[in-house]
């Protein structure tokens, strides 16, 4: 998820049966995405407010 894939493809790269195992697994949000995530809220958000 770090390198930018989609959870669809990394479900399908390690071919779980289901996109639920793979979240279940895989969805803890690193210090880094939860950072360009918030990033990208913000920058969001004062778009709108202008």
């Amino acid at each position: 998820m770090e390198a930018g894939n989609d959870m669809k493809i990394i479900q399908e790269r390690l071919r779980h049966g289901s996109y639920q195992i793979t979240a279940d697994v895989y969805s803890h949000i690193s210090k880094r995405l939860d950072k360009e995530s918030m990033e990208k809220y913000e920058s969001h958000f004062n778009v709108i407010n202008k």
